[in-house]
């Protein structure tokens, strides 16, 4: 199947820094990514001379790296590959110290997420309970596992990493030690033991030798693959990572009949073309010929406004892009002293639906805070790409250990780990929708300096 019409998927590669993360992400795309086949020879050649095993990866990431360096590229090619179904984005790859921050104003929600465990010594570290007040770091597993849960990704898959270490030895033990012990973990953090026991497949890997990556690895013998059942109630036999991103894993509802809703990640001023702005669909349809506005930076005393030109995904012109698509656009008539601005909506001229809130309810999971949440305080919040300090101005409820899990009214102070509904007030101008009417900007993290302190759904809004 041509890769151009291969549906879009994205995924998120979490998981703790020593995890292989990097090794794992190279060896996809080395495998699977849209490299033609003379790049690929090349590539070859090059890695039989350095000797094998360090496989040309960092060769090909490398490589890469020079050619984004050269250019804008709207959608850098290393971070995409394709499956015989599939075509896969890879968001936020490894190595980013503000995962959390990029991880939720990311401009594509993970359709897919990928939690990779280390099944070295490193484990134990990577699973940590973590006790703030004793100053003790969570692990980063168990921490993204409870973020992805909490913005809304509906598909994951776990990678038990490493298993050709000394420790490890590829023994059946050592991978059902680490895989009983996620199961475990992920539903302390709040995934649905059903979902985790039916639906998650944890596979025994190996990043860097390629074990049950793309093929059945020989050196396992006792594994004979995980029944596992996806989002639409089918059964899957799963062996391999490519089998669970391809058979496994679908295409989410997509709501194309809705109206557009458009997060901007990128504004760039490219010569001889114009003003390029980027994006990730989040609903709708983005077709050339339409007139457009960015919301809250466009007012009707001062507006932002332009027409679509062209619309552009992975160096190809397009009729129209859809929902789950990234894209670039070529939009003409912007005003250089009323420029859009990172984080704006953008909708179509005649939609009113879409406004800046004065205040909006969600329904919040606060974190391992240190210490109380009362009304007054003003956390940054982020949707997508958008961001304003948000002040409490009401605590309608709170479920936790010191309610005996019992819902209690009008408490006092949020205290870690709690679930409860909150309203807060924009001190700047914000555009978000509730979870009903577009989930993808329903989704709000606020954030303290650089930790996450409360995640949750927004509700209600008032304009």
């Amino acid at each position: 199947m041509a890769t151009e019409a291969k549906a879009h998927l994205s995924i998120v590669i979490c998981g703790h820094v020593d995890s292989g993360k990097s090794t794992t992400t190279g060896r996809l795309l080395f495998e699977l990514g849209g490299i033609p086949e003379r790049e690929m020879e090349k590539l070859k050649q090059e890695a039989d001379v350095l000797g094998k095993s360090s496989f040309a990866f960092a060769f090909y990431m490398d490589r890469q790296k020079d050619e984004r360096e050269r250019g804008i590229t709207i959608t850098a090619t290393t971070k995409e590959f394709f499956t015989d179904k599939w075509h896969y984005t890879i968001i936020d790859a490894p190595g980013h110290r503000d995962f959390i921050k990029n991880m939720i104003s990311g401009a594509a929600q993970a359709d897919v997420a990928l939690l990779m465990v280390p099944a070295d010594a490193n484990f134990t570290v990577s699973i940590a309970k973590g006790n703030r007040k004793a100053g003790e770091i969570q692990g980063q597993t168990r921490q993204h596992a409870r973020l992805i849960n909490l913005l809304g990704v509906k598909q994951l898959i776990v990678g038990v990493n490493k298993m050709d270490t000394d420790l490890a030895g590829y023994k059946q033990e050592r991978y059902q030690e680490v895989a009983d012990e996620m199961r475990n973990m992920l539903v302390k953090v709040g995934w649905k033991k059903d979902f985790v026991d039916r639906s998650v497949p944890i596979l025994p890997i190996s990043g860097w030798i390629g074990d049950n990556l793309v093929s059945k690895s020989e050196k396992m013998q006792w594994w004979t693959g995980v029944k596992v059942v996806d989002f639409n109630g089918k059964e899957h036999q799963v062996e391999t990572l490519l089998q669970a991103l391809n058979d496994f894993c679908g295409l989410p509802e997509r709501k194309h009949g809705a109206p557009l809703r458009l997060p901007i990640s990128g504004i760039y001023k490219i010569k001889g073309i114009g003003d390029v702005l980027t994006g990730r669909v989040e609903q709708g349809v983005v077709l050339p010929k339409q007139d457009v506005v960015f919301m809250p930076t466009h007012t009707a005393s001062n507006p932002c406004k332009g027409t679509v030109f062209t619309v552009e995904m992975h160096h190809k012109r397009m009729e129209k892009a859809c929902t789950g698509d990234n894209v670039g656009m070529n939009i003409r008539g912007l005003k250089s002293e009323r420029m859009p601005h990172v984080g704006d909506v953008m909708i179509l001229a005649d939609d009113t639906g879409l406004k800046p809130v004065k205040e909006f309810t969600a329904q919040v999971q606060t974190l391992d805070i240190p210490g109380e949440i009362k009304v007054g305080y003003t956390p940054i919040g982020f949707v997508r790409c958008g961001r304003s300090a948000c002040k409490i101005t009401k605590l309608n409820w709170k479920v936790g250990k010191e309610t005996g899990k019992k819902k209690l009214d009008d408490p006092h102070a949020l205290k870690a780990n709690e679930a409860a509904e909150v309203v807060f007030q924009p001190t700047q101008p914000l555009v978000v929708d509730t979870f009903k009417n577009c989930e993808g900007l329903s989704r709000i993290a606020f954030l303290d300096g650089n930790s996450a302190v409360m995640l949750g759904k927004i509700t209600g809004v008032l304009h």
